[in-house]
């Protein structure tokens, strides 16, 4: 039996832009389910992911980019999970948020144009937003990225982890080396950190969008490992 894919969006952004994704797996017969989070708080959208997990029969392969693989590292304990897949994404332990380890990322390199709160929620900077999320995505499409962008709360950001699912579970991570939101050494360290198989790529943050066959590559891969 073929596992169930669920992919989880990260912040800024909604669940539309895994439609690339989404087309490659389902042709090869996948069942492909789309998690779409309000990204106000980690509590909230990991409890969404349970949902729909709950709805779903037989195993899962949970899939998180950037914020996504906080929520997939929290939900991912869900008895149904049997593979987690960490697209260029956060991957705390236990007692960590994503605040927590952005304070651990390198200084020295390209930093993500987030302007300052408003109301509990960030975004990021619309005329920078091509080169920081999106640099190998087309100008148009980068374009609507940036004019759509979702809120994301301050509480996504802060809400630590309770128990980190990859502790139990099987994981894999594309690490995305022209990466200008998530630094590409950190990428590395948290990948070696939770023990993943990692695939290599160039490519921007927006890696499912520019290159969706090398995303659902590794999917297929850990798909695989676990059906």
């Amino acid at each position: 039996m073929n596992a169930t894919i669920v992919l989880v969006h990260g912040g800024f952004v909604d669940g539309a832009g895994w439609k690339p994704v989404y087309e490659e797996l389902q042709r090869d017969g996948f069942d492909v389910r789309v998690v779409q989070n309000a990204t106000k708080s980690l509590a909230d959208d990991s409890a969404m992911t349970r949902q729909l997990i709950d709805g779903v029969e037989g195993p899962v392969v949970l899939v998180g980019h950037s914020y996504g693989g906080a929520v997939i590292t929290e939900a991912g304990t869900h008895d149904k999970v049997a593979a987690l897949v960490y697209v260029t994404a956060f991957a705390p332990d236990q007692g960590e948020s994503v605040n927590t380890l952005i304070a651990g990322f390198p200084q020295d390199g390209p930093q993500p144009p987030i302007l300052p709160p408003v109301d509990g929620y960030l975004f990021l900077d619309r005329e920078k937003f091509h080169e920081a999320f999106a640099g190998d995505v087309s100008a148009d499409e980068a374009r609507f990225m940036a004019d759509s962008q979702v809120p994301w709360g301050l509480e996504a950001l802060g809400g630590n982890v309770s128990e980190a699912a990859w502790r139990a579970k099987p994981s894999w991570y594309l690490h995305v080396t022209e990466d200008r939101m998530i630094p590409p050494a950190a990428q590395a360290s948290m990948a070696e950190r939770i023990g993943a198989t990692v695939v290599e790529t160039p490519g921007s943050h927006a890696i499912y969008v520019s290159r969706p066959n090398v995303v659902a590559d590794l999917i297929r891969s850990a798909a695989a490992a676990v059906s």
